[in-house]
């Protein structure tokens, strides 16, 4: 288990997490954005809700992390993440989820894992449709080809926290000279997705390479789920001061 989590860089936003608070700085966040008369009070009073129970659900799911075992940690925090960024797209598109196609987690990899099978070789696609591909459109703005792929290894080599573990394994030692800086949001998002499918698909997989502790990939991963909370509370405490808190 990780113990229990410092959800700090959320809490200096607390004020947010109530109604009164809330519901106006949306407004002026729809304001400053460029919509004009009515929007700005429609939207904020249409999202104040569910921008706070998508949140404060995140939340709950997180701090659960750290107290449970390291076997449903993909689970958690990857359920815990995608809250946070149903409740962050809302910033950026006040009518989400506009069509059901945006439900979708926008993303696949492969459920039966090959002979010889290394997680830093796993790959994830991205799809036309879902969450991620909107959450591209309207914030991360990555350049990618239809159905492009990204390796966990190179996912991993675009983490500076992951990159001293990275330097001392021959196998991904050169992986973060090759980073394209893509957005930590973005690289969290597709880690934990595929974290999540091999947690709920290849459960005798999972369970082994914990029990075991045979594999070289054990160590990237739980350094990774040790350093993710932390490192999803700044970025979503990023976005909130951003587009929450006016100058």
């Amino acid at each position: 288990m990780i113990g229990v989590l410092t959800l700090e860089p959320l809490d200096t936003l607390q004020a947010f997490t109530t109604t009164d608070h809330l519901q106006p700085a949306l407004q002026s966040h729809y304001e400053r954005i460029g919509f004009s008369d009515p929007l700005p009070k429609k939207y904020a009073y249409a999202n104040t809700l569910p921008f706070l129970h998508r949140y404060l659900q995140a939340r709950r799911l997180l701090a659960s992390t750290g107290q449970n075992d390291v076997h449903i940690q993909p689970l958690l925090l990857y359920y815990s993440f995608t809250e946070f960024m149903k409740a962050i797209v809302l910033f950026h598109d006040p009518e989400y989820p506009s069509t059901t196609s945006v439900l979708q987690h926008g993303v696949s990899t492969r459920k039966r894992k090959k002979k010889d099978y290394r997680f830093i070789d796993d790959e994830v696609k991205i799809q036309q449709n879902g969450l991620l591909p909107l959450l591209n459109r309207k914030m991360f703005h990555v350049k990618m080809n239809d159905g492009e792929r990204f390796t966990m290894g190179k996912l991993f080599g675009e983490l500076d926290d992951l990159r001293a573990i990275l330097q001392h394994d021959r196998r991904l030692s050169n992986q973060h000279k090759d980073a394209r800086n893509l957005p930590a949001l973005f690289v969290h998002y597709l880690i934990l997705y595929n974290l999540s499918m091999i947690c709920r698909y290849e459960t005798e997989w999972w369970g082994e390479l914990i029990s075991s502790r045979s594999s070289i990939d054990l160590p990237l991963i739980e350094h990774y789920l040790r350093i993710a909370p932390l490192h999803i509370c700044e970025e979503i405490a990023i976005e909130m001061r951003t587009h929450l808190i006016s100058d």
